[in-house]
């Protein structure tokens, strides 16, 4: 099944490779948003390949929705995380795709065709980026530490974004805001940064990359530093959580939990 993952990505990633740094018009923008024909050509190319694979499997996509063909095994896609990136030419975004087996997450890929970095993890088996290993930093310094905040789309406005962040800002070396959760959460996996604080985002975003993080080692927990748990898809589910590589779980939840 990983291995029809990495062909579907390579598939789709090979489209929006093309597209990259072209002119765009978008079927629809809004104040914090755009729709592309990018999203569902890059969506259509992936389900071809699992369907011709896998015609049992059922499909969670953000462009399509839900196409229930069993309940065992579910597939949870993103086809383009990151389409306001991908929209103004910067190459940080990704596409990711998650398999549950009854409620189970079983395996993550997030794919950035433009820097090739391809990033997988299988459930109980470690996380990887094209072959090697992958491992979260235990940086201890909280001051030195740089993470990456995911607000939810539609979920906060702007003010409460800057509310919730101003004291993390102020306390570590950097917080970035990178449009692109899935890929975040493999930033943190290699140990490239050293947390994320993501507030009311849809699990859709981040359930690849939460594998692929968790099995690099990482510490999984919501605002309160109670462990996180992985329930079964939800469409309509937001999560808040912190994720780092262990030492700086306890203050940054304390930095972000008063409010």
């Amino acid at each position: 099944m990983l291995e029809v993952a990495k062909m579907a990505a390579e598939e789709a990633g090979a489209y929006l490779k093309q597209r990259f740094s072209q002119q765009l018009f978008p079927e629809l923008e809004s104040h914090n948003d755009v729709k592309l024909i990018e999203d569902k050509e890059s969506e259509k190319r992936i389900i071809e390949v699992i369907h011709r694979h896998y015609p049992e499997h059922s499909i969670h996509s953000e462009e399509i929705g839900t196409v229930i063909r069993g309940d065992d095994y579910v597939w949870i896609i993103d086809p383009l995380d990151g389409t306001n990136n991908f929209f103004v030419g910067h190459p940080y975004f990704s596409i990711s795709m998650a398999l549950e087996h009854q409620g189970e997450l079983l395996l993550g890929l997030v794919y950035n065709p433009v820097t090739g970095q391809l990033f997988w993890a299988e459930k109980g088996k470690g996380a990887y980026l094209n072959g090697k290993k992958l491992s979260v930093s235990k940086k201890i310094a909280m001051n030195k530490a740089t993470g990456s905040y995911v607000r939810g789309r539609d979920t906060l406005t702007k003010e409460q974004e800057l509310e919730k962040t101003y004291d993390l800002t102020l306390q570590t070396k950097r917080v970035m805001r990178n449009y692109s959760p899935a890929l975040d959460f493999c930033l943190l996996a290699h140990g490239w940064i050293d947390f994320i604080v993501m507030d009311k985002t849809n699990i859709m975003d981040v359930a690849a990359g939460i594998l692929i993080a968790k099995e690099a080692g990482a510490v999984l927990s919501d605002w309160y530093e109670q462990p996180y748990q992985y329930e079964a898809y939800d469409p309509q589910r937001n999560v808040s959580m912190i994720v780092s590589g262990g030492p700086l779980q306890k203050e940054l939840c304390f930095l972000v939990n008063k409010y």
